[in-house]
């Protein structure tokens, strides 16, 4: 292979990787939002820090529900009871598997992102009723029963017979598969769950907010609630899902800002050397003429110089419009005082404890897909900052000694940037990510490419013109 089929490799790499942050950093966010049912990121999370709490000091009661319900003046609480066991075996005409049983509630769907291909959810009429119901994934279903038909058919869990009324369609999304533990799903009423299995609990509360701000007014406001019950919020891990929601956000935004922040660079440094050229032109004509003279005899360079320089300082404006964004930061990460060794110490030693205190911890399914989300984010955005502009700036410097001009290297940029945003979307449909095309995001990143590619053209003078 030679240098030039390298470079151009190198670059396209490069392209690629910043296109593939922009498009599926948004996708994780919104895929996010949807498993997270229809109230979405706008919920508090209480789920107890060591869910195999076998004397059941931490788990809630009913009556625990219903007293949270009215101290925070809400209805819409759903709650999740976990067994001590780590499968429960689910049998049927004789064949027995080990599933992941979860008790739920009626608006357990609502908080959770759950499909049915076929039947229903358990009903508040069945909950109150403490019927023997079941609903199941399909593959549970097609491994008991050759088909995912089978609402109306019958389990034996703890050896008692539930009937099952509807059918999970299997999550085959990108962040579905990371948090599938392998184990099919079967979901009971609760309190029949507790009924039955002595070392289950309700463990995990989904509490319907608003969003108070980014002060930890939600958070602040279930501690109280949970200190008017008896309960201590410390053997809590209590997790506002609004903050998660602007923290994820932030990520294709401050990508944004850095492409953004780049190309105001190169535009300043731009307008810099035209305002130091037209400049010498004037100190140079002024040694031997009049200046009225010699702003008449240059009147057409010189303008064309006061021209460039208004439009790269337009240009600058309007990146900073689109790039600008209020970015947010947890409250416990702001010291009092900026010099303060003991506070950035506290938040290590804290770090340190409560990995500690989370030892056998075992996240609720709503905070594993945050958890999961965040974890993807984070490797795309780093992949995409440290590899993807490695790969792009050492394309841009090497292409400098191809000497292509400027319209050929924009065409054969603009086929790449267009492969590339059709190689993200294809590879957002192989793994079931919805693809978010953010335009504000392409633009930049167009803008970015474009002022690079202008650079090149100048060779070792690095000079933009023509902009």
């Amino acid at each position: 292979m030679n240098k030039g089929k390298a470079v151009w490799i190198v670059t396209f790499s490069g392209i690629l990787l910043m296109l593939s942050f922009l498009i599926l950093g948004n996708a994780l966010v919104e895929e996010c939002n949807r498993l997270n049912g229809d109230y979405s990121m706008q919920k508090v999370l209480v789920s107890v820090k060591n869910q195999i709490d076998r004397q059941g000091k931490n788990s809630f009661s009913m009556e625990d529900i219903e007293r949270l319900k009215k101290e925070l003046s809400t209805e819409a609480i759903s709650y999740t009871a976990q067994s001590g066991l780590v499968n429960t075996p689910v049998s049927s005409a004789g064949t027995a598997l080990p599933a992941r049983l979860t008790g739920v509630d009626r608006t357990y769907p609502v908080f959770n992102s759950l499909m049915l291909k076929d039947g229903s959810f358990i009903t508040q009429k069945q909950e109150e009723e403490g019927a023997m119901v079941a609903v199941i994934d399909e593959e549970l279903a097609w491994e008991l029963f050759r088909t995912v038909h089978a609402t109306g058919k019958t389990i034996d869990i703890f050896d008692k017979t539930f009937q099952i009324t509807g059918i999970v369609k299997k999550d085959n999304s990108l962040i579905g598969k990371l948090t599938d533990d392998g184990l099919p799903k079967v979901y009971i009423p609760a309190e029949v769950m507790m009924e039955m299995d002595t070392t289950a609990g309700v463990t995990a509360l989904q509490i319907k907010t608003v969003d108070a701000g980014t002060l930890d007014q939600n958070k602040n406001n279930v501690s109280n609630a949970l200190r008017q019950i008896g309960k201590d919020p410390s053997n809590y891990n209590i997790i506002d899902y609004n903050l998660k929601y602007e923290f994820m956000k932030q990520w294709p935004l401050l990508f944004v800002f850095i492409l953004g922040a780049v190309s105001m660079m190169i535009l300043l440094t731009y307008a810099k050397k035209r305002i130091k050229t037209a400049y010498f032109l004037i100190r140079n004509g002024c040694k031997t003429d009049y200046f009225s003279n010699v702003m008449k005899d240059n009147k057409r360079v010189i303008g064309i110089h006061i021209l460039e320089i208004v439009l790269a300082a337009l240009g600058i404006l309007l990146i900073w419009r689109e790039i600008s964004f209020r970015p947010y930061i947890p409250p416990r990460y702001i010291p009092d005082e900026i010099i303060n060794i003991s506070y950035y110490l506290d938040i290590i030693k804290n770090g340190i404890q409560g990995s500690i205190r989370n030892m056998g911890y075992i996240p609720d399914q709503a905070e594993l897909i945050v958890n999961v989300t965040n974890m993807l984010l984070y490797l795309l955005f780093y992949t995409a900052v440290v590899l993807g502009f490695l790969l792009l700036y050492t394309g841009f410097r090497e292409m400098k000694a191809l000497n292509m001009d400027s319209n050929k290297l924009t065409r054969t940029f603009g086929i790449f940037f267009v492969l590339a945003l059709a190689i993200v979307a294809a590879a957002a449909y192989m793994i079931k990510l919805p693809f978010v095309l953010d335009l504000k995001g392409i633009l930049i990143a167009w803008v970015f490419i474009f002022l690079n590619i202008l650079s090149i053209t100048k060779g070792k003078e690095s000079d933009i013109q023509n902009v």
